[in-house]
């Protein structure tokens, strides 16, 4: 048998996008997507496990990253949707009301795909959803302990311009990398423990997650499984959604692909932790 997720990802990398400029959320779909955002951090503190399970898609990749005080470096802590789920039952999270000062905010939409965020006293996230079978679901999570956390961590210094500046050369990195199947400069963006979700229909089948981990990446594009863009398609256009504790959301629109990042800034680097990628079928 075919290796049908290597098959999976290079597809992904290689379809054609929607249009760049994506209309505004509509109503409906706003309140749906900030439902699932409250389901997800006010069923946490509310210990719900039914919202929780209502939000969460089962492939969840919900992960933070955190410098150790005894040396400096950074660890990446993970949280699976089975987890979520049975701490949110233990209650182990439980905060009155009052004292949980949260909301729910949608970001962006491009047709099945949201990017929305939580912000809170205990947590801060960035969260990226698909729609299956009508209902929006959290497939990937970037987050760090929110103000009133007791473990929450010293932050990046934040300078707007800075900031901006650094986010959009990781993202054109990235883009040079994936147009032109170079391995550096993928290996100089991409977090070790980054995951690349390929979203799409299989033949005769509901939408499907397939996930790539950095070798994945990485070595496809060595080996120059990731056909090479001719440098006149090359256009590309990037968008930062938000940026928020040092997290940043991006999208990137190619010729050929449409992405989701998320990328944490890690000592002044920031580095891609979560990809999202849909193939779209060229309009005829």
């Amino acid at each position: 048998m075919k290796n049908i997720g290597s098959l999976f990802m290079v597809a992904a990398v290689c379809g054609t996008t929607a249009a760049a400029q994506a209309p505004a959320i509509p109503t409906a779909e706003q309140a749906a997507i900030v439902a699932t955002a409250l389901d997800y951090g006010d069923g946490f503190y509310s210990g719900a496990p039914e919202r929780m399970e209502r939000a969460l898609h089962p492939d969840l990749n919900k992960v933070t990253v955190q410098a150790l005080a005894q040396t400096g470096r950074y660890i990446v802590g993970y949280s699976t949707y089975s987890g979520l789920i049975e701490m949110t039952r233990a209650k182990v999270a439980l905060l009155a009301p009052e004292k949980r000062k949260i909301q729910g905010s949608a970001l962006s939409m491009v047709g099945d795909i949201a990017l929305a965020k939580v912000t809170s006293a205990m947590f801060n996230d960035f969260l990226t959803m698909v729609k299956v079978d009508g209902a929006w679901k959290i497939l990937n999570v970037l987050w760090v302990p929110g103000p009133d956390a007791p473990n929450r961590p010293k932050l990046p210094t934040a300078d707007a311009q800075k900031d901006k500046d650094a986010i959009n050369r990781a993202v054109a990195d990235f883009v040079r990398g994936v147009q032109t199947s170079d391995a550096a400069l993928l290996e100089k963006v991409l977090h070790p423990e980054v995951t690349m979700s390929g979203f799409g229909a299989l033949p005769n089948a509901k939408p499907a997650i397939n996930r790539t981990r950095y070798s994945g990446i990485v070595e496809a594009a060595r080996a120059k499984l990731i056909p090479v863009v001719p440098e006149a398609a090359r256009t590309s256009e990037t968008k930062i959604i938000d940026i928020m504790d040092g997290m940043a959301f991006v999208e990137a629109t190619l010729p050929n692909a449409f992405f989701v990042l998320q990328l944490a800034n890690l000592d002044g680097e920031w580095k891609i932790l979560n990809i999202l990628n849909k193939r779209i079928a060229p309009q005829k």
